[in-house]
Parts: C-alpha cells; structure tokens; sequence
C-alpha cells in the first residue's frame, strides 16, 4: 500500500511537471520584445521656400504655440508688395475723385442757397414797389372812378406787370432749385456707389492681398504639439524644395511601441487585444497597450533584439499604441505580454502551488 501511495504521488508530480512545462512554453509563445518609439512629425513646406530663421535647435524641448521656423518666398513678397501699390494708386485715384465730387455738391449746394436768396429778396423789393403804386394809384380819384365801374371779375383778371414778374420769378426759382436738386442726388449716388469702377478695382485688390497675407502667415511655423526637437536639416538662408523635411520633431514620450515575433513561435496576437509592456529595467515600470498593426510579412529582426547579433533572426512586426502617461524611454527595450495570457499563466500558478501544497501533507500524513 504504502509503495502505491508513493508510486501515486510520483506519477502526479511528472504530470504536473509536464503540464508546467507545456504551459511556460505556451505563456512564453505570448511574450516578445520590442522598442518604445515616438511618433515623428515632419516639418515641410507645399511649396519651394528659403529658410528666413530657424529658432529651435536639435534636442530642444517646444511647447505647443511655440515659433519653430521663418519662412520666405521671394516671389510672394514681390507680388504682394506690388498689389499693394496698385492699391495705393488706385485709393488716391479714389480720394480725389471724391473730393471733386464733394467739393461740387458744396458749389451746387452754395448757388442753391445764394439763387433762392438772391430771387427772394427780388421778389420782396418787387412786392413793396407793387404796395407802393397801388397807394399812390389808390389817391387818384380819376382811376378810381375807372375802378368803380368794372366789375369784380375784371377786377380779378386784371394784373399789374410786377405781379406778373413776381410769379415768374417764383416759378424760374423753383425750377432752378429742382434742376440743382436733381444734379446734387446724381452726385450723392455716384459718391457712395458700389459701381464704381475704382471701388470695384480697391475691393478686388483688397481681397487678394487678404489671400496673399493668409498665405504669407503660413510662412511662419508654429508647434501644433509639445515635443523634442530631431532634426534640423536646413540652415538661415537655405532654399528649401518642396515637402522637403525641414525639421523633425518627438514626442516628449513614447507613444507606441514597435514588438517583432519569432516566424517560429506560433502566436494567435490580433488586432484590438489588449497587452501590457513593461520595461526590462526591474523598476516596475509598465503601461497598458492596445495592438493597432499585424505585420502580413516576415522582416529581419532588429540587431539590439538579437542574443548574438552576427546571426539574422526573422518574424512579424506588431504595432501597439500605449498611454501617452508612461515612463518609458525613447528606444528602451520593452517586453510584451498578453493580459489574457498572463491571467491564465497566473492561475495555472495558484493551482499548482495548492496542489503541491496539499500533495505535500498527504505525504507527510503517509510517512508518520
């Protein structure tokens, strides 16, 4: 009996063996190696540009907002530089047209006021001289017997010859006004016009030196994103061909980490599957990462994950994005491990440390 129960516990410590053994094999098929890596952002130019100043330099921590770069393009400035001087020209142009026409609404304005007086006050001597003949014709007995005998309708369609010309002249100061009238409204119309052949010039132009300084803005360039400055590949004065990299520029951490699997292990990592990469310093250093990329070909393993680098080692390419709140390095060699993996690697742990746990006091119950 007791060589059975030994026999037993023999048998059960070789499977359990052999199930760890199967399982670190599996659990390490689900670990690789990497580099955490940063995003690089490229600075270039849609069009061909002279470096004007360069206020960064290689290593140099920028904020966002911060001015990297002057640009300059020569043709640009010339043409904006000479719009403006059409417009110059054509404003002055404007200017006078617009006083002239001021300053003859002004005269027209003026002889409107000295024509009206001038007729009124002609029309008032007019009318005191017509007062006065009537007085004295009024002291005339002879004609007035002549009066006495018309009758009030001849009376009525009788006028003396100041009258007459006292309505003539009422009637010649209106037409007067309302011809002046007439030419000011003309001159009021053309001077806020928007027909106006000059004004149509000076808001064309303006537009476009709108558009040319919008453009000429974008030769000064700005960081979109905290970072470390790369490259600077240019100097001041420099001309610079189009989306040529100028300068090139980090992020202040990783964000996302390059791993590469052995084309011998077989390993089931997919897109979406949610890893943890943990730095091979020992300072607990890790952060959570989601696989954005598979590669679908076989690529020469990079030298630093090599054990001997004289021999070539080939596998897969996986991408993973990681927070943007970790403390990794920029090219630290990390390791990547599955969460569903480790899950199971732990409780295949737990499990056989009770086993071995209860195993172990069995055996020594049979042995006493």
């Amino acid at each position: 009996m007791r060589n059975f129960k030994l026999l037993y516990l023999i048998w059960f410590l070789a499977a359990s063996g052999i199930a760890l053994f199967s399982n670190t094999a599996n659990f390490e098929t689900h670990q690789f190696f990497g580099f955490a890596e940063s995003n690089e952002v490229i600075v270039n130019f849609e069009n061909s540009v002279e470096i004007k100043n360069i206020y960064v330099v290689p290593g140099q921590r920028v904020s966002k907002g911060l001015l990297l770069l002057e640009l300059d393009q020569p043709e640009l400035t010339l043409h904006l530089n000479e719009i403006r001087h059409q417009l110059s020209e054509y404003t002055f142009q404007r200017k006078i047209e617009t006083n002239t026409i001021q300053t003859q609404i002004k005269e027209l304005k003026a002889q409107k006021i000295a024509k009206t007086n001038g007729i009124h006050s002609e029309i008032k001597q007019l009318k005191s001289q017509h007062a006065l003949n009537k007085r004295l014709t009024a002291e005339l007995k002879s004609i007035m017997e002549t009066d006495s005998l018309l009758n009030e309708t001849e009376k009525a369609t009788i006028s003396s010859p100041i009258q007459l010309k006292i309505e003539s002249l009422a009637e010649g100061l209106e037409l007067s006004i309302q011809q002046m009238d007439i030419k000011i409204k003309s001159l009021e119309n053309r001077l806020h016009s928007n027909k106006n052949p000059l004004t149509a010039k000076i808001e064309s132009l303006e537009k476009e030196i709108e558009l040319l300084s919008a453009a000429k803005e974008k030769l000064l360039i700005y960081s979109e994103n905290n970072g470390i400055i790369g490259s600077v590949h240019f100097k001041r004065g420099e001309k610079v061909s189009p989306f040529v990299s100028i300068v090139t520029i980090y992020t202040q951490s990783p964000s996302y980490v390059k791993g590469f699997i052995h084309e011998n292990v077989y390993n089931s990592i997919s897109l979406d599957e949610h890893v943890i990469v943990s730095s091979l310093t020992g300072k607990g250093i890790f952060s959570d990462g989601v696989v954005v990329g598979v590669g679908a070909r076989i690529i020469e393993f990079p030298e630093r994950l090599r054990k001997r680098p004289e021999i070539k080692l080939w596998g897969r390419e996986v991408q993973i994005r990681i927070s943007e709140n970790n403390e990794f390095l920029l090219g630290e060699k990390v390791m990547i491990q599955s969460k569903m993996m480790k899950s199971s690697g732990i409780a295949f742990w737990e499990s056989l440390k009770f086993f071995v746990s209860w195993f172990h006091k069995q055996f020594l119950s049979f042995s006493i």
